[in-house]
């Protein structure tokens, strides 16, 4: 048998355990895996509660302006839409029925909003990565985060020092 001179032999080594490494990274790739993506789920949660917990229950009627949602409606679709988004992801035909949008107290939003956001977070960090959910991530997200900054918008206007964003 002949044998191969090292220099010749490592880089065909390099480039083969290169591969091997690749394809068995490729089969553990799952939105679990991510750590970033949990932490950004826990602080969007965590952050939420709390603008949601700046303003307070007798002003949650408070609107800026007579054609935009009441604080308590803008509260309501940040958490209805949660469900929703949740319900489409998992595949239901939901329509969009939210009914009256100021029918819950303070307490019954921030019950309801932590609750679906927990099912939302853990659904999410349970499916295996793919294009169409990352997608539908990022669309949750960008939602949440404008309607979540309406709010902010009304604290301030309310003279109301919001959250600290981190």
């Amino acid at each position: 048998m002949k044998s191969i001179p090292i220099n010749k032999l490592l880089p065909a080594l390099l480039i083969v355990s290169t591969v091997l490494v690749g394809a068995s990274s490729i089969d553990s790739t799952r939105v679990t895996d991510y750590e970033y993506l949990t932490q950004k789920l826990t602080s969007v949660h965590e952050y939420t509660l709390e603008v949601f917990e700046a303003m307070p229950a007798e002003d949650f009627a408070f609107k800026p302006s007579e054609d935009v949602r009441t604080f308590s409606a803008q509260a309501f679709h940040i958490a209805y839409s949660t469900e929703f988004f949740k319900k489409r992801f998992n595949g239901e035909q939901v329509a969009w029925e939210p009914g009256d949008e100021n029918r819950m107290t303070k307490e019954e939003l921030i019950s309801y909003f932590d609750t679906q956001f927990k099912e939302m977070s853990e659904f999410i960090m349970a499916q295996d990565a793919n294009p169409q959910l990352t997608a539908g991530i990022v669309s949750f997200l960008d939602h949440h985060s404008h309607h979540r900054g309406q709010m902010i918008t009304y604290l301030r206007v309310s003279g109301i020092e919001p959250p600290q964003y981190r």
